[in-house]
């Protein structure tokens, strides 16, 4: 009896010990097929919270709501089919989502063209927002808890620089970044900003 028991413990480490790199292996993958559903998933929203792309619907308003120290993108497809220079109508806004915080202001609109390149889109932009030399229009003024803040009102396709052909895809891209206020906007984005009274 000592010998079957003393027989079945051996078989049972050889077991333990031959297995164990297998063991190891089944459930490390099984950890990481877990893992990998997670983190698809809350990808996803992560993603449609912080950025989003729809086709151009002209007419159509686009609002992003932003909290500090925050950025978020916003992408509309469209084909070269308009004729450069036209005036398109597009409302794009902006929301303080913080119920506290004052925020400064940052946009940038370009055009993602399928040989990779990216190119300066104009825009009509709404009062208080001055264009700089680094491609971003600053809003000159802070943006208070729960205010909405309109960025522009139409934009123009095509110029000197771009020059749309009709049968290829473009991605018009708005980007958006805020700032809170008890930062210096000089230091980080090298912008001084000028409050309105």
């Amino acid at each position: 009896m000592n010998k079957n028991l003393q027989a079945d413990q051996n078989i049972c480490m050889k077991i333990d010990k031959s297995n164990f790199g297998w063991l190891f292996a089944c459930v490390g993958l099984a950890l990481l097929l877990v893992l990998s559903v997670f983190l698809g998933k809350s990808g996803f929203f992560f993603k449609t919270e912080n950025a989003f792309t729809t086709d151009l619907v002209l007419g159509q308003n686009i609002e992003c709501g932003l909290n500090k120290n925050q950025a978020i993108s916003v992408s509309l497809n469209f084909s070269g089919g308009f004729l450069p220079g036209e005036r398109l109508p597009q409302v794009v806004a902006v929301k303080n989502a913080e119920d506290q915080s004052l925020l400064y202001l940052r946009a940038k609109v370009f055009v993602y063209t399928c040989q990779n390149q990216m190119l300066e889109v104009d825009v009509v932009e709404n009062s208080n927002w001055v264009k700089n030399e680094d491609g971003y229009f600053y809003y000159n003024d802070l943006i208070k808890p729960n205010e909405k803040v309109n960025f522009c009102s139409h934009i123009i396709v095509g110029g000197e620089n771009f020059q749309p052909v009709s049968w290829k895809k473009y991605i018009l891209s708005f980007v958006f970044e805020t700032l809170d206020s008890t930062l210096d906007s000089q230091t980080i984005w090298d912008w001084q900003f000028v409050q309105n009274d």
